[in-house]
């Protein structure tokens, strides 16, 4: 015998008066909100850099856009991704130089995310967008302004794109996929970003037993080193590199040597 559905007749569930009163009281507190994560994910993160690589890798990323997976851009990487009809899911920035130039191409559904120790004219620049304050672990000086503020800061290595490694990291995220993310110069040996720009003076980097060289400035050099401390920091982590840049390289000989990639 099928059990028939029960038909109750009640009044609303715990329904009182002034309910619409207390939303508005509570809401005036200034506590803290649920609220869903800034992004959807399948535990997939998409890094997209400004290297000289990313060229031609556009249809790739629409291929992961498509998927749902964020597209989260670092530096100039935000205004080429805006030109092929791709809008990053992301921006993320820890840089304190002004660096309008790498957003000028600004999307009413990217979420900027911006250290608060970047510079000002950022967060004016994008003021009618929407802005995520991310506050950085940095140097003694930079820390020591937060002792007894009460934020969460976000810990991890020298550059944008590998701190947001470890934003991503918290968000659950535990699969990478790096486009552009070259750490060194264009095979030219002066060519730094998508963009074009030239660097200045440069160091070279030498991987592995094939000797294979690198031509890098020293920021690019240090975060060829950074990027190998990630795992120390999230050893569940597996990373994909598309762009035969350094970091790729660097990839390929942890994956010779038997290191979890």
């Amino acid at each position: 015998m099928m059990l028939q559905p029960l038909r109750l007749v009640i009044s609303k569930t715990s329904a009182v008066d002034g309910v619409v009163a207390n939303i508005d009281r509570n809401s005036k507190r200034g506590l803290r909100e649920f609220q869903p994560a800034l992004i959807s994910h399948d535990g997939t993160f998409v890094v997209v850099g400004s290297g000289p690589s990313l060229a031609g890798f556009a249809d790739e990323i629409r291929g992961e856009k498509a998927k749902g997976r964020p597209i989260c851009a670092i530096k100039g990487a935000h205004d080429w991704l805006c030109e092929q009809g791709i809008e990053p899911d992301l921006f993320f920035s820890i840089d304190p130089r002004d660096r309008r130039n790498n957003v000028q191409r600004k999307t009413e559904r990217t979420v900027y995310l911006l250290a608060s120790r970047c510079a000002p004219e950022m967060f004016e620049h994008l003021k009618d967008r929407q802005i995520v304050l991310v506050h950085t672990l940095s140097s003694d000086e930079e820390n020591t302004w937060y002792v007894n503020k009460g934020k969460y800061l976000v810990g991890g290595t020298s550059t944008s794109g590998m701190r947001a490694f470890n934003i991503a990291y918290w968000w659950g995220f535990r699969k990478f996929i790096m486009f552009g993310m070259d750490s060194c110069n264009a095979p030219d040996g002066v060519t730094k970003r998508i963009d074009g720009s030239l660097t200045g003076q440069t160091t070279d980097v030498i991987i592995g037993k094939t000797g294979r060289k690198f031509i890098c400035n020293i920021a690019m050099a240090k975060q060829a080193e950074d990027f190998q401390k990630l795992w120390q920091m999230m050893p569940d982590i597996h990373i994909e590199s598309h762009g035969d840049g350094l970091l790729t390289a660097i990839l390929e000989e942890r994956k010779a040597r038997g290191f979890r990639v």
